[in-house]
C-alpha cells in the first residue's frame, strides 16, 4: 500500500516536472509558427482599413462635386464666383478687390479635402513580439531553446521503465 502511494506521488513529481519544461518549449514552438503570420494578417487588416477611409474620402468628394455641379446652373452667385475664379471676369458694374496675393476666399470650384481620421495602426503585445522575432537569428536561437527544453524534458521526467531485468534478455539461438 505504501509503495504504491509513492509510485503516485512520483508519477505526480514526474508528470510535473514534464510539463514545467515541455509547456514553455510548446508555446515557443507555437509562437514562431504563429506570430509571423497573425503579424502579416494585422497588417493586412490596417491596410483594407485605411483603404476603406481613403474610400469614403473618395466617396464625400465625389458626393461634393456633384452637389456643386448640379447647384451651378441655378445659383448665379456660384456661377458669378466661377466665372471670376477661372477667367477673371467680372461684370462691368461690379469691382472684386482682394487684399495681397491671395484670395479671401478659395475659388468656388475649389472644394477643400475631407479628411477621415486613419485607423490607429496595430500596436498590441503580439505584433511587438513578432517584430523581435523578425531576426533570423532570435528565431533560431528560440528554436534550439524548444528543442533543448523538449527533450530534457523527455529525457529527465520519462517514466521508468516497467519491465524487470531477470537476466532473460539473453536471446537463445
Amino acid at each position: 500500500m505504501k509503495e504504491n502511494r509513492y509510485n503516485w506521488l512520483f508519477a505526480a513529481g514526474r508528470l510535473i516536472g514534464f510539463v514545467t519544461l515541455a509547456a514553455p518549449a510548446i508555446l515557443i514552438l507555437a509562437g514562431l509558427v504563429l506570430l509571423p503570420a497573425y503579424a502579416r494578417w494585422q497588417h493586412a487588416e490596417y491596410e483594407k482599413e485605411c483603404l476603406a477611409t481613403a474610400c469614403r474620402e473618395s466617396a464625400a468628394m465625389i458626393t461634393a462635386q456633384q452637389r456643386l455641379i448640379e447647384d451651378l446652373p441655378d445659383n448665379e452667385v456660384l456661377t458669378k464666383r466661377l466665372a471670376m475664379a477661372q477667367g477673371e471676369l467680372s461684370p462691368e458694374n461690379e469691382h472684386v478687390s482682394s487684399t495681397g496675393d491671395r484670395p479671401l476666399r478659395p475659388p468656388p470650384d475649389v472644394i477643400p479635402p475631407i479628411h477621415y481620421p486613419r485607423p490607429a495602426p496595430p500596436n498590441d503585445v503580439l505584433m511587438r513580439a513578432s517584430v523581435r522575432l523578425a531576426n533570423p537569428a532570435t528565431r533560431r536561437g528560440l528554436l534550439l531553446l524548444a528543442c533543448g527544453c523538449m527533450l530534457t524534458a523527455m529525457f529527465l521526467f520519462a517514466p521508468p521503465d516497467r519491465r524487470r531485468d531477470d537476466g532473460d534478455d539473453i536471446a537463445t539461438a
